[in-house]
């Protein structure tokens, strides 16, 4: 294929692609250049170090330097540390003898840090591609933590009397304080006031809930320390006494009774017994046994505290009650009892009557009995005993022989038996003519 053009010359196709597309891509790169610069990047940022620790800002490159710069500060000619210009190092009036490059990544190595290097550091890179890159980074030198105490101004005080201040020393770059009661966060509340950086710790008005151990803690990013701790008591009371009696009221004569006096108190309180104002030698529990009526009255506990010089009072009457009542009515032992007798009465009673009623109507059985042996013939029984009777033949009538039946006739008289089962004598008579 073959094109023709104005001024007449022929040219093949391909000529034609290739002019007109290198006109396309160098119209391309007019318009919309590319860029080959190098770049630097910061490996960490910031960079903490301990006093007297060998310290790098580390960076990274990824196109050969022709020349790189380091500046303490901003950049500027009068402060740069070091200058490599195609490896070759050049000193600052910033340098110390303590720096240097390191090759090939160009990172900045500091020996044996201290305090005053800590701030802003900037480094300026020229690559050899004539691209100019410049990057800042920040050093932080802390000096460790150490010799943590805690002073106090008081340690025993009066509670509502007195007021307390706490300091927290040490050594080192103090990055955050924090105050520590009993091993836990001290929690701030009125009438605790921090200052001087969290350094000073005020307490006023102290109270009892103020009494514990403090102590500080001390952190940086290199180290932490806590302080020892200090103690503070706070003296407190006494309150108002609570008595307990045991058992509860009312107390049965004959019981044991355990009263008892408490007060909150530090150091704890002396207690002292009164009874019905007359002072009794006490302790603060108090045992009777076998209870009576001479133990009844006003019992009045007092609790004083020699340090805080305070003493309160409570007091409670204890009545004793006749075992047989209880609320002023008979006991329930009492009426268990009570009916329990007038059942045992009552059967006693009938019992009694029963016997008496029986011997009063024997009499009359007897007779009763004895009527009807009467009538019975020869053998009858009363009152258990057999009776025999003899009844005579009629008198009128005679035997074949003459003589009367009466003459001959035996009358047997009284023929029972004793009570002993024995026969009684038989008496026999004859009546003759």
């Amino acid at each position: 294929m073959a094109v023709s053009c104005s001024n007449g010359i022929k040219r093949t196709s391909q000529e034609f692609l290739f002019k007109n597309g290198c006109v396309f891509f160098s119209a391309f790169l007019l318009c919309f250049p590319l860029s080959l610069a190098g770049t630097i990047t910061v490996i960490n940022d910031p960079v903490t170090a301990a006093l007297g620790d060998n310290v790098t800002l580390g960076i990274s490159i990824d196109e050969s330097v022709l020349v790189c710069t380091w500046h303490r500060g901003a950049v500027d000619v009068t402060n740069f540390i070091l200058r490599v210009t195609n490896g070759v190092p050049a000193e600052g009036s910033q340098y110390t003898r303590r720096e240097s490059v390191l090759l090939p990544s160009h990172s900045l190595r500091i020996a044996n840090a201290t305090l005053a290097d800590s701030g802003t550091y900037s480094v300026r890179i020229v690559f050899t591609s004539g691209n100019e890159v410049l990057s800042n980074l920040t050093l932080k030198v802390l000096e460790r933590i150490s010799g943590v105490e805690v002073n106090i101004s008081k340690n025993d005080v009066v509670e509502y009397n007195n007021s307390v201040d706490l300091s927290c020393n040490f050594t080192g770059t103090q990055e955050t304080l924090q105050w520590i009661k009993d091993k836990e966060t001290l929690e701030i509340k009125p009438g605790i006031e921090l200052s001087n950086n969290n350094l000073s710790l005020h307490i006023s008005n102290t109270s009892r809930d103020h009494t514990g151990n403090y102590s500080c803690k001390v952190c940086n990013a290199i180290n932490c320390n806590i302080s020892n701790s200090q103690h503070l008591n706070v003296y407190y009371g006494t309150d108002l006494p609570i008595i307990t009696v045991y058992p509860k009221q009312p107390i049965l004569a004959g019981s044991s009774v355990n009263i008892a006096c408490t007060s909150a108190s530090n150091p704890l309180p002396l207690y002292q017994w009164f009874l019905n104002d007359t002072l009794k030698p006490f302790m603060q529990t108090h045992a009777i046994t076998n209870i009576t009526k001479a133990d009844e009255g006003t019992y009045r506990c007092v609790a004083s505290n020699n340090q805080t010089g305070r003493m309160s009072s409570a007091s409670i009457y204890i009545t004793v009650t006749d075992s047989r009542f209880e609320n002023g009515k008979l006991s329930a032992g009492a009426i268990a009892g009570i009916s329990i007798g007038v059942v045992v009465s009552l059967a006693l009673i009938l019992t009694v009557g029963a016997v008496l009623l029986k011997k009063l109507r024997m009499p009359d059985e007897n007779r009763s009995n004895a009527s009807k042996a009467r009538t019975n013939g020869n053998v009858n029984i009363s009152n258990g005993l057999p009776i025999y009777e003899n009844h005579l033949p009629d008198v009128h009538h005679q035997g074949n022989t003459g003589r009367s039946l009466e003459s001959e006739a035996s009358v047997y008289t009284d023929l029972q038996y004793k009570s002993d089962s024995t026969y009684s004598e038989l008496e026999r008579s004859k009546n003759k003519k």
